[in-house]
């Protein structure tokens, strides 16, 4: 197998180009042509110098290809100098920027007189020592002082001790200490010792990401060069459709999996026979392309003036029809003139996905109260109007100019143009030192918060509860999970008939997850948040996958973060174009969102009318016992309908509360028949 070699430069130079600006390569193909055809040393000489302006102040992050067009010009400047004798005393100069740039730099010797090139080789000999290298085997990298490059034949070194490193996949690196003085010429000879075998790969597309055994071994990049013409021709494909070589060095013995994920494409996984691995050898794979992985989304709504976003890019105003988007997750974000709408979506390859946006509920401040001046006034109203455009979760309605805050409140229940309501009043004291804002929802839910005018940020409580919007969902595997002392991992309390069907074990701790070691639930859930479809999780034995589902979360209660009018508001509306259990959940957390408000006969209503499919984990348990706990609050006249309820969420032991891992239903309600005897 051949490694990558040094490209030529006139093809280094057409890919380097690129990354500057496409008319300085002109203007330095113009300075030599004045030269060298018409004889222009002052035409040739600006535009040199404009070369070197623009590169020299950026020469340490230079690409190869820039980095010799600097050289040159050094190198033609010095001539150009030296043959004005206002200029000539210039010239020096000019060899030496080229030799701090480069010392490996050879001046062009039909060009450069032979003073000129005496002058030029006693710069060099003043502070750089020549070093001669050997390579076995060649083409690895060879690092000086920290910094790789490609192992040359020979070297130009500043004088001093330096530190050279050899190394190539598949070899122990050999590493040299060289002490350099003047007038020294050394040899370094590296040997390399090999201690295992090498696949190289080629990938359409480039910056995938390359996986051995699900370890992460990193991207491949860049574009292939000519040397890979003989691989890819045969394939219908130019070396510039896939990545540059990515060698894959050190591999033990034994079978492994080779895995290539890319965005908008389908992971492909490729099992390596052990042959791969001994007897050491280079081995060079033909070059790997993975298939597009697309689907639909189709986002519509009844709201006009709404814009489609996609994870921060719009895709246009609505309505979007069939629009082909990478399979993948994605925050959908619709911005209407007035709210928003918001959804985290999965799009599936091959497969449609139909979106009906509604807007996210809208804030209509309605004034602060009263005219009794306080200090600070001014500055609250201010900062009052202000809010929009500090929240995320709400659209904001800013109060009409003159409306007194009662108008304001009659105007927005008579046309339901917002869902919320703010308003602040002054708190009466001998100095007004505080002010109240109520938000509520126009069905009365409503929550009251003292702020103080004066402090730096008196909004920012308001602002960042409104912000708080609880999620209804969270990644799972149908487990429910325990960390207990003394255990290598997470203790499995029950799992789904499915999770049991591929093999994962009640009662015994989970592990590992895909491959790394699981110490507890919290590091489950880091791993479900960055894994894509499935999970392998073991139990002290070969590896079980699972795939990720959607499971079940009920609103937090009583928690000080969140604004619950707000909660409310954001449920009604998700309701609304809701179905199946989806719907169940919101209707049950809208239960919720009203026994935080006391609100139990209201509750009792959302509660009844759902009916979860599933037995699981938040479910028709978990509906069921707030069912009884809303009886309960309603008083001993309804005893025998909490009796009910509770005997009912008895009968199913895997509900949960809160979410999959939370309490479970069945000894709560148990606890609350011996209770209610």
């Amino acid at each position: 197998m051949r490694l990558r070699r040094l490209l030529p430069f006139a093809f280094l130079l057409a890919l380097g180009l690129a990354a500057q600006d496409p008319t300085l390569k002109d203007t330095f193909l113009q300075a030599k042509t004045l030269w060298a055809t018409q004889g222009d040393r002052e035409g040739a000489t600006t535009r040199f110098e404009q070369v070197v302006g623009a590169l020299a102040p950026k020469a340490a992050t230079l690409e190869p290809a820039w980095s010799q067009i600097l050289c040159e010009s050094y190198n033609w400047l010095a001539v150009l100098d030296d043959r004005g004798a206002q200029t000539k005393s210039r010239a020096q100069g000019r060899l030496q920027a080229l030799l701090d740039l480069n010392p490996d730099f050879e001046v062009d010797r039909a060009l450069t007189s032979q003073r000129l090139a005496t002058v030029f080789d006693r710069l060099k000999a003043e502070k750089y020592a020549p070093v001669k290298f050997t390579y076995s085997p060649e083409g690895g990298t060879l690092s000086v002082d920290d910094r790789p490059g490609p192992p040359l034949a020979h070297r130009f070194l500043p004088f001093g001790t330096h530190k050279l490193v050899y190394s190539r996949p598949g070899y122990t690196p050999v590493e040299l200490s060289l002490e350099l003085v003047p007038r020294d010429t050394k040899t370094a000879d590296f040997k390399l010792t090999r201690v295992s075998s090498t696949v190289t790969l080629y990938v359409q597309p480039s910056g995938a990401e390359v996986l051995l055994d699900g370890q992460s071994l990193g991207r491949t990049q860049g574009h292939a060069g000519p040397d890979a013409a003989p691989l890819v021709t045969p394939l219908g494909l130019r070396p510039e459709d896939i990545s540059a070589a990515f060698v894959i060095g050190e591999l033990t013995a034994g079978k492994h999996q080779l895995e290539l994920r890319a965005p908008c494409h389908r992971t492909k996984v490729l099992e390596m026979e052990a042959n791969l691995a001994t007897p050491w050898a280079d081995h060079t794979l033909e070059p790997i392309r993975l298939e597009a992985s697309k689907g639909l989304l189709s986002v519509s709504s009844a709201w006009p003036g709404g814009e489609l976003f996609l994870s921060g890019q719009s895709q246009g105003p609505l309505p979007v029809a069939q629009l082909p988007v990478c399979s993948g997750p994605y925050d959908l974000l619709v911005r209407f003139p007035a709210g928003g709408f918001y959804r985290r979506i999965t799009v599936e390859e091959g497969k449609a996905l139909t979106v009906e946006a509604r807007p996210k509920p809208r804030l209509a401040f309605l004034g602060l109260e009263g005219e009794t001046e306080f200090t600070g006034r001014a500055r609250f109203e201010s900062l009052l109007e202000g809010l929009g455009g500090r929240l995320q979760q709400v659209a904001f309605l800013p109060a009409h100019p003159g409306e007194t805050p009662k108008e304001a409140l009659a105007r927005v229940q008579a046309s339901h143009e917002a869902e919320l309501v703010l308003l602040a009043t002054p708190v009466p004291d001998k100095v007004i030192h505080q002010v109240e804002l109520r938000v509520a929802t126009l069905e009365g839910e409503e929550e009251r918060l003292l702020v103080k005018p004066l402090e730096e940020d008196p909004l920012g409580p308001l602002a960042a509860r409104l912000n708080a919007v609880p999620s209804l969902h969270e990644p799972g595997l149908g487990l429910v999970l325990l960390d207990l002392p003394g255990e290598p991992g997470p203790w499995v309390l029950s799992a789904s008939e499915a999770a049991q069907k591929a093999g994962i074990q009640i009662g015994k701790a989970l592990t590992q997850a895909n491959g790394k070691p699981l110490p507890s639930t919290k590091a489950l859930r880091q791993v479900l948040e960055s894994a894509r479809g499935t999970v392998a999780l073991a139990q002290g034995g070969p590896p079980v996958t699972l795939p990720i589902q959607t499971e079940a979360l009920e609103i937090p209660l009583g928690a000080a973060g969140l604004c619950y009018p707000a909660v409310l508001a954001q449920l009604r509306l998700q309701y609304a174009g809701a179905k199946g259990d989806e719907a169940n959940l919101i209707r049950l957390n809208l239960g919720l969102g009203l026994m935080h408000f006391h609100k139990y006969d209201k509750a009792i209503e959302q509660l009844r009318d759902a009916r979860f499919s599933n037995a699981s984990g938040v479910s028709q348990g978990t509906l069921d016992y707030h069912t009884g706990l809303c009886f309960l609050r309603l008083g001993s006249a309804y005893q025998t309908e909490a009796t009910q309820a509770f005997r009912q969420a008895l009968k199913y032991p895997q509900a949960t509360l809160l979410g999959p891992e939370g309490p479970l239903v069945a000894p709560l309600a148990r606890q609350a028949l011996e209770d209610l005897k």
